[in-house]
This record gives structure tokens, C-alpha cells and sequence, in this order.
């Protein structure tokens, strides 16, 4: 049986690209550093590029809630001079504050109310920025969005010291006190007296400091408010009885971009650590006449011309990017860390080949072999690199299509600066051994090796008799004329060849592998089933970034008493008692969940002129005067009358055109929660009458949890595909590549990680990676000759060290990142981790011992050129 292939036709290409690019070789260094300069131009626009808003890059271009946003402001856009809390989803200048006795205690405490009133007081109007010209220093109070002036002042906490005072007059119940105050949304973790359900003790309280932001002066003005408070809290606040968390509007962003704070210096770490790997491994042993460095095929210079290639590719891909205008997002600080990987295991490769070419051909032939082998298994690695990349590019989730382009461009240009800068540099070297000359100062070896010789078998000669010394007499006059062997096996081959390779085809070697194998896929299913979803907020910043115990504490409020807005858009006639039965009916659906309080969580102003009219004992008369005229009267002159006026929008002839309700909310502090109150409550909505929309503070990252899988399997799925059409022995690789992929996404549960935006770069990442080391080995089996036993032999004797040394590189470039305290880059450092050692176990032991049982009719290909 033979398989038709592209292979042939791509080695014979490479076997002409070989000697053309020994002929222009000059040429080929000199291009892409041309290149490179140029493109480097584009970092000039680095930072105009740089986005970092995280509700943009880690939610879907699609997703719903920009829409549901989209319908609650423009019904009801904020107005800075009549701003309420709670009321608009604009706000993009603020400041929270949540605040807890350093106890852990109840702080309804007079002390505690007094500690935090005090704090409060000194935030509103002590701490000012200047203006731009100097001459004044702005407040809070310049600063504030306010309600007619008036600047809110958490008047909660005023109100909570006043109760205080007159001790168990005034009882305040839960979650709602009176009609239209919510307290779930200022006190927290709330103990209730059982008989009443009044407030009997509150761990958790919080403070809000609204801005201005509509003139660019004063959004200015407001942001430096905003770090001066940032200051303040980290710096100057020192206090004995209550401790705090905060943020403000920029505080995640910051969070985000300090990510890669460390960035240069963990870059500079790994790029030197890999310097020092690679020129240290590029040294070649040769074992006769004892176990020594061979100085003149050594290559260290080819080592680091490998490390500069990948440089030159990491200039050039993100110039193009940012010159195409592709947004640049701090995930992609990564990329640098990749394309390292995979340059120095290609680096690795292609010197394998060339030392198993014949030495005592000219260069131009050794090019002409080595690019023959080493450019198609090179291909195949960066083909199906770029097309996984390739891939992600078409994600929903922006911050993947950003990571994606970026590295799909930089990975195409470490390709083609594979064959081009670094083979040419392998082709001057390749003339610098050819000339016999030490491959760090170029100096003449072969006198010297002679020299060296003659020496060593003369000391062998004068222990040897006189008919042995003979023989001796006439092999050093050989010597003298005849040139160093030109073919060796270096010591690395010949221990994979030879003494590995013997030793993992034993049959009892192989009896215990396989029970390792299924041990390994065992576990990998379990985690699979067991695999948890959601990027959380503080997951995006560093570990000890004060945004992080913000958002801890924050998950408090989101047990219980986060409001759900309902915006109702087409609005029934109220005095149709059918029609008002339906409306009713809305608002018990969503009342009547897991994820809502029910009653006492709901803020709306029909139900509260109900209890009106209930208490006035009106007659529900089905008429304009009750159900228009005096409901828009009660709505202008009733206590709440503020407030519900935020809850309409008015008609040009003051009928309805939308209103809205609140619900409270319970239950939604997980990622899956919040995945699946979102779906639960918009499912409510659309089956609605009068048009329901729906919104709440944490849909924008449920819309991520709910396309996560989805869009993760659908990615795998297009990946596959695409490498079955690249590789060689497709069906094989497609397994293992399926095998080592369930290995990374099954231990990666098992070790902290979630399936999130950042796994699912990691997981299309991997695809690539696992076929890096698993088409190596595959494909030197098939091109080599024999029984399937000696085919395996044959494939670890030639590859079997360059796959070891590229995944061994990998794995010390990457391990930095482990003192990275922020959850993306350990996210990716786990990944590629596990990628490379379950992709080793793969190459160098399941697939070989596999292979070795395998009929050959499968893996028939021409070989001919």
C-alpha cells in the first residue's frame, strides 16, 4: 500500500534550496536583517495600539451583554447632575472601598462606624489634586457626580451611626429597608435577628466615591483624583481596628499590565539561561580514540546565530502586527517566551542533520542532504504551529484573536528566518569545518589533530613488542598523509541508537510502559470530567496586586444582594387587568429562581403604588385616572419620587416608553454560577411579553463562561483537521497529538487551572506543540529503512537527542515564569510544562515502542528524489 504524499515533492524541494542557499548564502544573512529594521518601525506605535480594558479583551465581540448595555444606557444615560447610585452603568471615573473590623467582627460598633466615618470624611475633603495651572486644588467635592448639587456622601454609614445612638429604636430589615433602599448593596456577610429578620450584626460595608467624566479636563482631573486616593490607601492610611480593600475604574487595567512589569527581566533570564543550554549542547563528543570534545564539528556559534534568529522573527512579527494595526493586549508578552522554544528546537534539528550528513562531501551537497531531512520535519512543526495559531485568530474572545495574530505572524517569520539567516550562517560554519578549522578561533586544526595523534599512538606503540611496533611505524607514516576520519557517530547517538533504544524494546519494558500509558490516560480522563470554568477577576492581576483581596472580598456582596436590572421595553397597558396580571407575572418569574431573594429583593415602583392604593383602600378601577393620571401624580410627589424617576423614560406625550425593576440576586459568587444564572434569567426574558432586556454587573464575564467550551472544542476540533492535512503519517500523529492533549487539559485541573480565555491559548498553543514532538520521531521512522525495529533504532539514533534537547531547552526558557505570583503567566508556564514532558514521554517512549510493533505498509512513501 502506498500513501500519496506532498513529501517527496517537498524533499526535493529542499534538497535544490539546500544548494541555492549555499550559493547565496550572504545574501540570505543579510535580508532579513534588512527586514527586521524596517519592521521594527512599527513599535513606534506600541503604545497607541496597547489596549488593556478587560471587559473588551476577555469577553466575546458578539456577546450579549453589549447589547443589554447598549439598551439601558441610552434609555437611561447618566447625568452627572443627577446622578443615583446604582442607576447607571456608565460610570468609568470611580472609587470603592470595602471595609471590615480588623477583628473580624460585627462592625456596627460605634468605634467601628466612627473609624470608618472618619476615613470617609477624609477622603471627601482632604485629599485634593492641583490643576493644571496650579492655582487650584480640586476636591471630592469639585469632583463628584452629584444629585442637584449635591455630592453623596455614604450617607449609610451616617444613618448606621445614628441608629447607634438611639439603640434598638430604629430597626433596619433585610435585604430591603423600607420600600426602595436596598442595604444588600452596602453591608455584607449580615447576621439577622430570627424573630424580626431585622439586622442584628454586618462583617462587611462599603464606601463609593462617584466621579466626573464627561468634559476630557475633568476625566482627567478625576483619574488623578482616583490614583491620589490610591496613594492615600496604600501608603498613608494607617488604622488599628479596620482594615480595607479598594479599586477605582483603572485599578484592573493596572493590575492587568503589571503582568508584565517583570516581563524584561524574566525575558532576559530565559534568553540567557537558553544561550547558555544551547552553547553548551552544541559541543559534539567523539569517542575514539577516548570521549572528548571534537572542536572543529562543535558549533557554538550556530547555537547562538539560532537564538538570534529568534529574535530577528520576534522584531519583525510584532512590527508587521502593530503596522497592520492589530491591537496589542500584555498577554502577548508571552510570545517572545514561545517563539525561543520552538526556534532552538528547530536550531537543534537542523545541526542533528547536518552532522548525520557525509562529511567528506563539499558544503554545498552537506546544505543540499541536510535541508532535504531537516526541511520537512521543520515544516511540518511550523506549518502546523502557524495554522493552530491560525486558528485562535478566529476566536470570539478578542484577547485570543490579539495573542493569535501576534504569534501566527512572528512563527511564520521564525520559519522562513529558519531557512534563510540561520541556514546560511550553518552554511558558513559547514565551510569552516570543511576547512578543518576550530570552531571558535578558526584556526587550522588538522596539524594539530595530526600532531595529537601521533602522539597518542606512539604511546601506544612503546608498550607494544617489537613486531606490534611495526604495524605502529607504518600507521603514523599513514598519519602523516592521510586526513582525519571524516565520518564519526557522536557519543549522543550512539547512547540512543545503541543502549536506549535496545533497552525500551525489550518486551517486558514495553509490557510496563503500556501499563504507564494507561495509568496516565486513566487519570487525564478523570481530570477532564472534573475540569472547572471561569476566569475570574483577580485572576487577571498579580497575586499580591491590592485588586486582588478587593475582588475577594467583593464576592461577599455577590452571595447575596447584587441588584438585577430589568429593563421592560415595551410596556403594558395598565389598565388592561389581563395585561397588568402579565406584568405581574414578569416579575414573579424572575423572583422565583435559585439565583434571586424572591419579594423582599424587589425594587419597583408598580408594585410599591400597589401597596399605595392597597393602603389608601383605592378601588382597582380599570381606568386612565388610577392607572395614569394618578400614578404619575403619586410617581412625582411620593417620598421615592427621585428615584423613580430614574426607573422611567417618558414618551414626548408622558406615557410610558420603558421602565425598569430590580431584583436581587443570590448565589452567584463561582464562575459557573454566574454562567448559569446569566443563561437562566435571559432565558426567562425571551420568553416574555413586552420585550424584556436584562442586565447585570457580572455578564460580561458570564458571556465568556458561556462560549469558553464551545469555542475551545470547535478550536481543537479546525486544528486536528488542519494537521491532518500537513503531516506525514497524519493518522498517528493525530492520535498522539489527541493523547498528549488530554494529558495537558486532564493534569491541568489536577494543578489549579481553569478552563478559561487563558487556558484555551494554551490549549491551542499545545496542539502545535504536540506535534513538535511527536512528527520528529514519526516521520524519521518513515523515511528510514528496514524492519519496524530498525526504523525505531534508526529514528532515536537521528533525532532521538535533538527531540530531548529541544523539549529539555523549552522547559529551562519557560521554568522563569514560576516566580511569576500572577495566575496568566503561571497559567501558561503550567501549560507548556506539561505540554513539553507529556510530549517527551511521547516522542521518545510510547511512540517509539509503538511504532516498533506496527506493520510497515502503512508508512510506505517514496523515497526518491
Amino acid at each position: 500500500m502506498r500513501i500519496t504524499s506532498v513529501e517527496p515533492e517537498l524533499r526535493r524541494f529542499f534538497q535544490w534550496y539546500g544548494e541555492f542557499g549555499y550559493q547565496w548564502r550572504w545574501f540570505l544573512i543579510m535580508s532579513p536583517l534588512i527586514i527586521t529594521a524596517l519592521l521594527s518601525l512599527g513599535f513606534c506605535r506600541l503604545t497607541a495600539l496597547t489596549i488593556d480594558d478587560p471587559f473588551y479583551v476577555f469577553t466575546p465581540v458578539y456577546a450579549r451583554w453589549h447589547q443589554e448595555f447598549d439598551t439601558f444606557a441610552s434609555l437611561w444615560p447618566l447625568n452627572e447632575n443627577k446622578f443615583l447610585p446604582g442607576k447607571s452603568f456608565e460610570m468609568k471615573r470611580f472609587i470603592n472601598v470595602l471595609v471590615k473590623a480588623k477583628d473580624g467582627g460585627n462592625l456596627l460598633r460605634e468605634e467601628i462606624l466612627d473609624e470608618i466615618q472618619g476615613l470617609n470624611q477624609w477622603i471627601m475633603f482632604n485629599i485634593s489634586i492641583p490643576t493644571t495651572d496650579g492655582k487650584y486644588n480640586l476636591t471630592y467635592q469639585d469632583l463628584c457626580l452629584s444629585y442637584e448639587w449635591i455630592c453623596g456622601t455614604n450617607e449609610h454609614i451616617s444613618m448606621l451611626q445614628e441608629r447607634m445612638k438611639v439603640g434598638n429604636f430604629v430597626e433596619l430589615t433585610y435585604p430591603r429597608a423600607g420600600s426602595k433602599v436596598s442595604l444588600s448593596l452596602i453591608l455584607s456577610d449580615v447576621t439577622l435577628n430570627e424573630s424580626n429578620g431585622t439586622i442584628k450584626a454586618a462583617k462587611l460595608t462599603q464606601l463609593f466615591y462617584f466621579l466626573k467624566q464627561e468634559a476630557h479636563i475633568v476625566r482627567r482631573y478625576s483619574t488623578a483624583f482616583s490614583y491620589a486616593v490610591e496613594h492615600y490607601l496604600l501608603h498613608n492610611y494607617k488604622s488599628d481596628i479596620i482594615s480595607l480593600s479598594f479599586s477605582h475604574y483603572h485599578s484592573l487595567q493596572d493590575g492587568l499590565a503589571e503582568n508584565a512589569k517583570d516581563f524584561t527581566w524574566n525575558f532576559l533570564t530565559s534568553f540567557s539561561l537558553l544561550c547558555i543550554y544551547a552553547t553548551i549542547f552544541s559541543y559534539v563528543l567523539k569517542k575514539h580514540p577516548r570521549t572528548s570534545i571534537d572542536w572543529v564539528r562543535s558549533k557554538p556559534y550556530v547555537a547562538c546565530a539560532g537564538l538570534i534568529t529568534t529574535l530577528l522573527a520576534m522584531c519583525s512579527g510584532f512590527g508587521l502586527a502593530l503596522m497592520l494595526n492589530i491591537p496589542y493586549n500584555v498577554i502577548n508578552t508571552i510570545i517572545p517566551f514561545l517563539i525561543i522554544a520552538i526556534g532552538v528546537d528547530d536550531m537543534f534539528v537542523m545541526n542533528a542533520c547536518w552532522n548525520q550528513t557525509d562529511q567528506t562531501d563539499t558544503v554545498s551537497k552537506r546544505m543540499s542532504n541536510m535541508m532535504a531531512h531537516a526541511g520537512v520535519t521543520i515544516s511540518i512543526t511550523n506549518i502546523t504551529d502557524i495554522l493552530s495559531f491560525a486558528v485562535g485568530c478566529h476566536s470570539e474572545l478578542p484577547g485570543i484573536q490579539f495573542f493569535c495574530s501576534y504569534a501566527c505572524i512572528t512563527f511564520i517569520f521564525c520559519y522562513l528566518y529558519q531557512f534563510t539567516f540561520f541556514m546560511a550562517f550553518l552554511a558558513i560554519m559547514g565551510s569552516v569545518e570543511m576547512n578543518q578549522r576550530h570552531c571558535l578561533l578558526f584556526y587550522k586544526a588538522d596539524e594539530k589533530c595530526v600532531k595529537k595523534e601521533m602522539i597518542n599512538s606512539a604511546r601506544f606503540c612503546n608498550s607494544r613488542n617489537d613486531y606490534d611496533n611495526r604495524l605502529c611505524i607504518t600507521t603514523i607514516s599513514q598519519l602523516k598523509t592521510q586526513p582525519i576520519e571524516k565520518k564519526k557517530n557522536t557519543w549522543t547517538q550512539y547512547f540512543f541508537g545503541h543502549i536506549y533504544a535496545q533497552f525500551i524494546l525489550r518486551k517486558e519494558c514495553a509490557i510496563l510502559t503500556y501499563i504507564f500509558y494507561f495509568i496516565y490516560i486513566a487519570v487525564a480522563v478523570i481530570g477532564c470530567l472534573n475540569y472547572s470554568e471561569g476566569l475570574e477577576p483577580e485572576n487577571l492581576v498579580t497575586n499580591n496586586h491590592y485588586t486582588s483581596h478587593y475582588f475577594a472580598d467583593l464576592k461577599n456582596f455577590w452571595v447575596r444582594g447584587t441588584q438585577l436590572h430589568v429593563a421592560v421595553l415595551h410596556p403594558p397597558n395598565l389598565t388592561d387587568p389581563i395585561q397588568r396580571e402579565k406584568m405581574m407575572a414578569v416579575v414573579q418569574a424572575f423572583e422565583n429562581t435559585e439565583y434571586t431573594l424572591g419579594r423582599d429583593g424587589t425594587i419597583f415602583f408598580f408594585l410599591e403604588y400597589l401597596n399605595y392604593l392597597d393602603e389608601v383602600n383605592a378601588e382597582l378601577e380599570n381606568t386612565e385616572r388610577i392607572w395614569n393620571t394618578k400614578l404619575l401624580s403619586w410617581l412625582k410627589y411620593t417620598g421615592g419620587s427621585n428615584q423613580w424617576a430614574t426607573d422611567i423614560h417618558f414618551n414626548e406625550n408622558g406615557t410610558f416608553q420603558a421602565f425598569r425593576f430590580q431584583v436581587a440576586m443570590q448565589n452567584t459568587v463561582s464562575a459557573n454560577q454566574h454562567k448559569n444564572a446569566a443563561q437562566k434569567l435571559r432565558e426567562i426574558a425571551d420568553r416574555q411579553p413586552f420585550k424584556i432586556e436584562v442586565f447585570h454587573e457580572t455578564f460580561p464575564f458570564a458571556d465568556q463562561y458561556i462560549i469558553i467550551v464551545p469555542s475551545t472544542i470547535r478550536s481543537i476540533i479546525i486544528s486536528l483537521i488542519c494537521m491532518a492535512t500537513v503531516a506525514s503519517s497524519g493518522a498517528l500523529i493525530i492520535i498522539s497529538i489527541i493523547s498528549i492533549n488530554t494529558g495537558i487539559f486532564g493534569y491541568m485541573t489536577f494543578w489549579g487551572v481553569h478552563l478559561d480565555a487563558v487556558s484555551m491559548i494554551s490549549i491551542i498553543m499545545s496542539i502545535g506543540f504536540a506535534v513538535d514532538l511527536s512528527s520528529h520521531i514519526t516521520y524519521a521512522f518513515v523515511m528510514a529503512t528496514g524492519s519496524s525495529r530498525e526504523r525505531v533504532i534508526h529514528a532515536l539514533e537521528s533525532l532521538g537527542w535533538p527531540i530531548f534537547q529541544g523539549a529539555a531547552s523549552t522547559i529551562a526558557g519557560v521554568s522563569v515564569l514560576y516566580t511569576v505570583n500572577a495566575y496568566i503567566i503561571l497559567t501558561f508556564f503550567k501549560t507548556i510544562w506539561l505540554t513539553m514532558v507529556i510530549g517527551l514521554l511521547h516522542g521518545l517512549l510510547f511512540i517509539p515502542i509503538t511504532l516498533s510493533f506496527f506493520p510497515l505498509s502503512p508508512f510506505l512513501c517514496s523515497k526518491k528524489l
